[in-house]
């Protein structure tokens, strides 16, 4: 499987992008270049693929015909259609025949329409005779409008084209030189993605990097070799995967200049792992006693420069290998001389305690207050990388003391997946008030809900003499809290969340700081009443307890208004929000999301982070702001199975869902149902069933088939499933309505008037628009007209949209096409704003001047086309539309041109006219 783009690459350097940049150009020679194992040769495919009306002529060198006059030769003629190649029987071919043969073979079947694309890779062991009879022969086919691509390693290749070029100036109107890097972290993960169907957190994608150097070739292994968890569940963490060892790397340096001062500068900027100053380099080997030649390692191609000043490593997986031949006493030497040598204070310590053989009272301070300052800036994970260096080193009593405190932090933070190796070790340590917390904290994201259950409850059955028991018990309370969420039962919760904010009061009341500092990460007595309360909001919510809820909810707001930016904050703000949004009142969820996301834009991350963006999301997309709903979603994607928050993987995914629906993509509605059934951890709901069952909903709208969306919102169907809201009821009314059953419409009408201000209100439609509907069913046409009328005034972009419809269609049936076809032409602009194709393809169908193919066309539009499409008819560039789908201008050059091809249109101002139904221009 390939991917649709190269994950590393700039936008400009896609072979969309690029092969766009070739169709533009008169004649362009492509240089491909990147290490053994990059993906150049998927590069160099995908871009074969799209080539469309290009004849393509593709081969690859190979290193056992480097030495073999004209082998390549040869391979390109037979690609090119010639069965006999250069090698007649019994002759041995010369220059000149070969570079007819090559001229022959190439020009044929092309034109000015059909244009030759010649692909070499592995260019690299191109044979010598067969380059030289290329640079004639491309120097002359370039002239008819040719396009050349050399891939293959650097910088033989770079140095094929050059020569390519020099030997026919003036022959190429257009020379790209692409550059492929490896994947860092993100990367890889979308790599596996794309290629793989895998998705992986971000955690587990950089163990990857670290055993693949980020080329796919090596990813291709990793994965391939992945033990699969055992059972058919899927670990919360994927603390069950299974890395096998590092695969065989492609990327080898052994010979190369042994000079001791080439040596010894690759040796300590590879123990150094990333990229350092030159001086730096100097200084270190001086320590040493050494001498060092950065630019003669460069030189080489052993170091590369990186930031202004600095070098590192050509590669990872080099640096890998140079570290693991190292001498032990080495290895310390440098780490100890860079200690006293890099300016970085973290490095340094980092350095230090690598190099350390023991954990010295001084180098124990300077490892605790560089952890306080970390955790202090809000880096945790850095506090925690520094406890457990030190651990390393410490005597078994004080490791035990310095795990515990890293473990501690982790749950403080929400990072504790980065711990979960630790859990033997800690369950191992003897018991104690500190200890239990921090295993509590630790063990219970593995899901193991039913011991966490058992020991919370033992916890907090049990008394401690311990200087900080109030603060321990809060805290526990507040975890029985989360444990309990977890088991999906809400009927302890609300006296859990009373219990826990007695006992903060009582913490507040004291006004004493922690004794045991390990504990003074733990959120404050104030937070964990913000949290609480927001909490209870939440819980009295999903209880139907109304009047607690209301007071909580005013509790809630007075503690938010006074309350400091703090993870609590955050959290307080996504629970007030996500009620607000289950009840309707989006404006207001949404400025309390908002307020959340710009808390952790700037580093105020609570555990609810998950929860949040998709929240916001949801809000944005009823809010008719389609596009950043997406956005949002995208960067939900890449942190969804790190953040702790559980309970929203799958929601990213079913809301993606929902958008897919609504868009008629049924690929990607199919693909994201199939990931969140895979990433889902636990059975808590904190959104009500209504996303999964909105997904489903959209999808059977965007087919015209109310019989489905009755079927989904069936008594056997939500079997009992609690439900946010009553909102999704809406579209019982419509799709009762739709199949002319206007009795049965109007009793679930009259339900929802009895429920609205409580459970229901008209965020995916108004009373007005049901109206309508139930009076089109009764065939009561003036009263249905008169209700659709009102309803396009009223409420969010889509709601309005299907008024809109409802009302033009209507007026159509009514033999008022002048009435009807502008209320379409309003419609239709809504829907092509939303991205809501298949509405927008129905709508279009009833308006009489637009042609069915046109209809045909829109419906053949691929998802990425059709946001194109949709940019466009609003009138934006073709960069801007560049910049708001983080794509490569040409990229989107290439897109409009099919776009217009499948719409049977010869200009944007008619697609304009089409999508948007403007008068046409």
């Amino acid at each position: 499987m390939l991917t649709n783009h190269y994950p590393s690459a700039p936008r400009d350097d896609q072979p969309t992008a690029v092969l766009e940049q070739a169709r533009a150009a008169k004649s362009m020679l492509i240089s491909l270049s990147g290490l053994r194992g990059i993906g150049k040769t998927i590069w160099v495919r995908r871009l074969a693929d799209d080539a469309g009306r290009f004849r393509v002529v593709s081969v690859s060198a190979d290193s056992f015909e480097a030495s073999f006059p004209f082998a390549l030769a040869d391979k390109v003629v037979r690609a090119a259609g010639h069965p006999n190649g250069v090698f007649e029987e019994g002759t041995t071919p010369d220059l000149a025949s070969v570079i007819r043969s090559l001229l022959t073979t190439l020009s044929r079947n092309t034109s000015t329409a059909r244009r030759l694309l010649l692909i070499i890779d592995n260019a690299h062991w191109i044979d010598e005779a067969s380059l030289q009879a290329l640079r004639f022969v491309l120097g002359r086919i370039a002239f008819s409008g040719a396009c050349a691509v050399f891939s293959g390693l650097s910088p033989h290749t770079d140095d094929i084209a050059t020569g390519i070029v020099h030997a026919e100036p003036g022959a190429w109107s257009d020379v790209r030189t692409v550059h492929l890097e490896p994947l860092d972290v993100a990367g890889v993960r979308a790599y596996i993605s794309q290629v793989h169907g895998i998705e992986v957190s971000l955690r587990l994608a950089e163990r990857i990097r670290e055993l693949s150097g980020g080329l796919p070739l090596l990813i291709d292994a990793v994965v391939a070799a992945m033990e699969p968890p055992p059972g058919a569940a899927r670990a919360h963490w994927d603390e069950d995967v299974r890395l096998p060892l590092r695969p065989e790397s492609p990327i080898t340096r052994q010979g190369y200049d042994t000079r001791p001062e080439v040596t010894c500068a690759v040796e300590i900027v590879s123990m150094l792992r990333d990229a350092v100053s030159a001086r730096e380099v100097e200084q270190i080997a001086t320590l040493l006693g050494d001498v060092v030649d950065v630019e003669a390692a460069i030189a080489e191609g052993l170091l590369i420069r990186a930031a202004p000043g600095t070098v590192r490593p050509f590669h990872d997986l080099f640096a890998t290998d140079l570290r693991e031949r190292l001498q032990p006493e080495r290895k310390s030497a440098i780490l100890a001389a860079a200690a006293e040598s890099v300016s970085n204070p973290h490095r340094a310590l980092l350095c230090r305690l690598d190099a350390a053989t023991e954990l010295d009272p001084e180098l124990l301070l300077r490892v605790r207050e560089a952890a306080e300052s970390a955790r202090a800036t809000g880096n945790a994970e850095r506090a925690i990388g520094y406890l457990r260096r030190a651990a390393d080193l410490a005597d078994p009593a004080l490791r035990g003391e310095l795990l515990v405190e890293a473990c501690v932090l982790a749950g403080a933070a929400f990072v504790s997946p980065v711990v979960l190796d630790l859990l033997p070790e800690l369950e191992a340590l003897p018991r104690n008030p500190v200890r239990d917390l921090a295993l509590l904290q630790t063990r219970q994201i593995t899901g193991d809900i039913e011991w966490a259950l058992a020991f919370v409850g033992e916890l907090l059955a049990t008394e401690t003499d311990h200087p900080d028991a109030a603060v321990l018990r809060m805290h526990v309370t507040m975890m029985a809290v989360m444990i309990q969420l977890t088991t999906d039962d809400y009927a302890p919760v609300l006296d859990l969340l009373d219990a826990a904010r007695e006992i903060a009061r009582g913490v507040q009341a004291g006004a004493t700081g922690v004794h045991d500092e390990r504990l003074a990460p733990l959120p404050s007595a104030e937070e964990i009443l913000l949290r609480a309360t927001g909490l209870a909001v939440v819980a009295s919510a999903r209880t139907a307890e109304t009047p607690r809820m209301l007071a909580e909810v005013e509790s809630l707001s007075r503690l938010i208004h006074t309350a400091g930016a703090s993870p609590a904050l955050s959290d307080a703000l996504t629970c007030r929000g996500g009620v607000l949004a289950g009840a309707g009142a989006i404006e207001a969820a949404t400025a309390d999301l908002e307020r959340s996301l710009a808390l952790a834009a700037d580093g105020t991350v609570g555990w609810s982070l998950g929860h949040a963006r998709v929240l916001l999301a949801y809000c944005w997309w009823l809010k008719g702001r389609v596009a950043d709903a997406r956005a949002m979603l995208e960067d939900a994607v890449v942190a969804a199975l790190d953040s702790i928050d559980v309970a929203s993987r799958p929601l990213v995914y079913l809301l993606r869902a929902v958008l897919a629906a609504e868009a008629g993509d049924e690929d990607s509605y199919a693909e994201n149902q199939r990931i969140a059934r895979e990433v889902t951890v636990t059975d808590y709901d904190t959104f009500g069933a209504e996303l999964e069952l909105l997904a489903v909903v959209q999808r059977a709208r965007a087919r015209n088939r109310p019989d489905e969306v009755l079927e989904a919102l069936s008594p056997d169907a939500l079997g009992g499933r609690w439900l946010a809201g009553a909102g999704i009821f809406t579209y019982r009314v419509e799709a009762l309505a739709a199949l002319g059953r206007a009795e049965e419409a109007d009793r679930s009408l009259s339900e929802l008037h009895e429920r609205a201000g409580r459970d229901w209100s008209p965020i995916y439609g108004s009373l007005n628009w049901l109206e309508g509907r139930v009076a089109e069913a009764y065939g009561l046409h003036d009263r249905a007209l008169r209700a659709y009328r009102l309803a396009a005034r009223e409420g969010a972009p889509v709601p309005r949209a299907q008024a809109l419809h409802d009302a033009g269609r209507l007026h159509i049936l009514l033999g008022e096409t002048a009435a009807g076809t502008r209320l379409l032409r309003q419609a239709a602009e809504l829907f092509s704003d939303l991205g809501a194709l298949p509405a927008l393809r129905r709508t279009l169908a009833l308006i009489e001047d637009v042609d069915p193919a046109t209809i045909a066309g829109i419906e053949a539009l691929s998802t990425r086309e059709r946001e194109v499409a949709q940019l466009a008819a609003l009138g934006r560039t073709n960069a801007e539309i560049a910049e708001s789908l983080y794509l490569a201008t040409p990229t989107v050059a290439f897109h409009m041109r099919k776009v217009l091809a499948k719409l049977g249109l010869s200009s944007r101002r008619e697609l304009g006219a089409v999508l948007s139904q403007t008068s046409p221009g």
